[in-house]
C-alpha cells in the first residue's frame, strides 16, 4: 500500500509574466521510507474541491519506477480557473470515482484550496485524504504533508477502519473476530461508548461514529496532535445522534478525572506497538480503562514493523488480559522494502479482561434477541447521514 504525497505542496508563482502552479510529489509508503518501484501514470487535476466538482485542467503523469519524487507543474496563463480550487492527484487506471474502502493500493490525495484573486497563493501544507464506506459515506480526513509520521495516516488504521465498515455493513460471511462483532451489531440498538489510544488523524474513531448512530467516541493522543484531530472531527459528518471529542492523554500518567469516570464499550489501539519503549505505558493505561470497564473489549491493529513488538502480547498476558480472537488482513499493492515497509499484512487482535463474560457468537446472541423482540436494524443501508 502506497500514499501520493505532496513534497512541495502546490504554489502558483508568476515567472517572466507566465503563471504557473507547481507541486512536488512522490509514491511512498505510510512511514516513507520506501517509493513505489514500478512506472505508474497518474491524473493530475486543477478541480473544484467537491468530490464531484468541475475540472478545469487536467494533465497525465509518468511515475518512473524507484523514483524519489516527481515534479507537478500547470500553465495557467490563459486557462479560465473558478477559484477558489485545489490540485488532486491520483492514479489513472482508477478513474474519475475512487475505490470503495479505505483500502486502495495507492491512496490519492487532494492539496488544500487556493484562490489567487484574493492573494491565496499556496495550497498550505495541510492535505486531505477521502475514502468512501460500503454505505457509501465519504470519509474526509486531513493530515500533514510534512515527515511527522504522528500526524499521517498509517495502513493499520486504514486496515481496521476498512474491518470494521465491512462487520458494520454486513459484508462478512464469517468473521475471525466474533465478540468485535457482537460489540459492533450491538450498537445498532444500544449507545456505544468508545475510546482510541494514540489516535493520531483519528481515522479509525471518526470512520466509527459516522457509521453508527447514537455513538460516543473519545479519541486520545499527545498534545501535538491536538489541532490536527480537532480540525478532522470539525469536518466529519457523524451519524444520527453520535459524537467525537478529543482529549490529551500521555500512558506514562495517571488517566485524567474525565477518563476514570468513563465506561467504555470498545478500546481501539491502532498502530500503537511500534515504539518498544511505550509498550509497558500503553499496557498500563489499558488496565486502568478496563478496570473502570470490565465489560469492554480491546481491539488491537498493528503492521508489524520489526519482531520486537511481539513483547506487547507477552505484556498483555502477564497483566491478565485475555486474547479472544485474531486474524490477518492482507494489504493491496506492493510492499515496501524499508526497515518498517516489509510487512504486507496488518494482524488484528482482540482481548478482553478476566471478569469479562461471552459465551454467545453474534450469530446466537442476534437470534436471541430476535426471540425477545428486539428489532433488528438494518446497517448496510442506512440513510446518509452527511
Amino acid at each position: 500500500m502506497h500514499y501520493i504525497r505532496f513534497l512541495r505542496t502546490p504554489k502558483v508563482e508568476v515567472e517572466k509574466g507566465v503563471v504557473l502552479l507547481n507541486a512536488v510529489i512522490t509514491l511512498t509508503t505510510d512511514l516513507g521510507e520506501t517509493f513505489f518501484p514500478q512506472d505508474l501514470e497518474l491524473i493530475a487535476t486543477v478541480r473544484d474541491t467537491e468530490q464531484d466538482g468541475d475540472i478545469y485542467l487536467r494533465r497525465k503523469l509518468r511515475w518512473p519506477g524507484g523514483a524519489r519524487s516527481l515534479p507537478v507543474t500547470f500553465d495557467l496563463s490563459r486557462q479560465d480557473v473558478d477559484w477558489p480550487a485545489c490540485m488532486h492527484i491520483a492514479v489513472r487506471s482508477f478513474g474519475p470515482v475512487p475505490p470503495v474502502g479505505f483500502l486502495p493500493p495507492i491512496v490519492d490525495v487532494w492539496s488544500g484550496t487556493m484562490n489567487p484573486t484574493n492573494g491565496h497563493f499556496e495550497s498550505g501544507w495541510r492535505v486531505e485524504r477521502r475514502f468512501t464506506s460500503l454505505a457509501e459515506r465519504t470519509v474526509s480526513l486531513l493530515e500533514d504533508a510534512g515527515d511527522s509520521i504522528a500526524r499521517h495516516l498509517w495502513d493499520g488504521s486504514q486496515a481496521l477502519a476498512q474491518h470494521i465498515d465491512q462487520t458494520i455493513s454486513l459484508q462478512m460471511a464469517s468473521n475471525p473476530l466474533p465478540l468485535l462483532e457482537y460489540v459492533l451489531v450491538s450498537a445498532t440498538y444500544r449507545r456505544l461508548n468508545v475510546i482510541e489510544l494514540g489516535c493520531g488523524c483519528g481515522s479509525v474513531g471518526i470512520s466509527l461514529a459516522q457509521s453508527i448512530p447514537d455513538c460516543n467516541v473519545l479519541l486520545t493522543d499527545l498534545p501535538e496532535v491536538t489541532e490536527l484531530v480537532e480540525a478532522n472531527i470539525e469536518r466529519m459528518k457523524p451519524a444520527m445522534s453520535s459524537e467525537v471529542h478529543f482529549e490529551s492523554l500521555d500512558w506514562e500518567q495517571p488517566l485524567p478525572e474525565k477518563l476514570r469516570n468513563r465506561i467504555n464499550g470498545l478500546i481501539i489501539v491502532s498502530e500503537c506497538t511500534y515504539n518498544t519503549d511505550t509498550l509497558q505505558p500503553l499496557v498500563n493505561t489499558l488496565q486502568s480503562l478496563i478496570a473502570r470497564s470490565p465489560k469492554a473489549v480491546i481491539v488491537v491493529s498493528t503492521k508489524t514493523r520489526h519482531d520486537s513488538e511481539a513483547a506487547f502480547f507477552d505484556l498483555m498476558r502477564d497483566a491478565g488480559f485475555i486474547e479472544g480472537g485474531s486474524m490477518r488482513i492482507p494489504l493491496p499493492g506492493e510492499p515496501g522494502n524499508g526497515y518498517a515497509d516489509w510487512a504486507g499484512d496488518i494482524g488484528l487482535h482482540v482481548f478482553h479482561g478476566r471478569e469479562h463474560r461471552f459465551s454467545l457468537s453474534a450469530k446466537e446472541r442476534s437470534a436471541k434477541r430476535s426471540a425477545e423482540g428486539v428489532p433488528k436494524v438494518e446497517t448496510s443501508r442506512r440513510p446518509r447521514s452527511r
